[in-house]
């Protein structure tokens, strides 16, 4: 703890100082330390928020495990680690984690572990193969098909990537607190619609200084901001 003092005070909190806390089991003073370094903006933001899941992960706190994997991830979508630690923090939480195989879903996800630049080349690329194919086998009709598929396979790539980039104001939240109860408008007063549990994901439409809009399967509506950590 006096570690962890000096280094606020001084404001050179260092990720050595962290795991040194983590190896030595303090994982609340090690999730502060980390907490620190990532303020100051010093290291890589996916390792510090990869270590903090690990910390929350070890104390028991695992929707707030479940947040910073999700957050580290998204800075490192092709992560195994992080994904792998982040399906454990959801076991705990009694979530079904079973992925889902079908072609469709996995074809997404795919696409989503891709940076916008990766997917903008990758887009490109298919786009630019599709139309030499066609150009090349046009007395071939099953080679001209499968052309005309890569060139659909690149248009689908680049709706993702506008939709993502430019139409798709909403941000990823997760469920941080045992439970949330979800009302008809801002206020603790109004009907509560549903409620969910630590570790679901939601997508939040609108925010306030207290509330948010979320969204999710069983519908919409208000919640306070404590119980909801945003994947940001």
């Amino acid at each position: 703890m006096t570690a962890l003092l000096l280094a606020l005070i001084m404001g050179l909190a260092d990720p050595v100082d962290a795991e040194a806390a983590y190896s030595s089991g303090r994982f609340a003073d090690a999730l502060d330390m980390y907490d620190t370094v990532l303020a100051e903006g010093r290291h890589r933001n996916d390792a510090v928020l990869f270590n903090m899941g690990n910390c929350a992960f070890r104390l028991g706190r695992f929707a707030e495990a479940a947040l910073y994997y999700r957050r580290s991830l998204l800075r490192m979508p092709g992560d195994g680690e992080a994904a792998f630690n982040l399906a454990l923090a959801e076991q705990r939480l009694g979530m079904d984690t079973r992925p889902d195989d079908s072609f469709g879903s996995s074809t997404l996800k795919w696409i989503d572990a891709l940076s916008p630049l990766e997917l903008l080349l990758l887009a490109a690329g298919l786009e630019t193969l599709g139309l030499v194919g066609l150009v090349l086998f046009r007395r071939r009709p099953m080679l001209r098909l499968a052309m005309a598929i890569v060139i659909l396979l690149s248009l689908a790539g680049a709706v993702r990537l506008v939709h993502s980039l430019w139409l798709d104001d909403a941000v990823e939240g997760v469920v941080t607190a045992r439970e949330i109860t979800l009302h008809r408008g801002p206020h603790s007063e109004l009907d509560v619609l549903f409620t969910l549990q630590a570790g679901e994901r939601v997508r939040v439409m609108e925010m306030s200084d207290r509330w948010m809009r979320v969204e999710q399967a069983e519908g919409s509506g208000w919640t306070e901001r404590a119980g909801v950590g945003l994947v940001e």
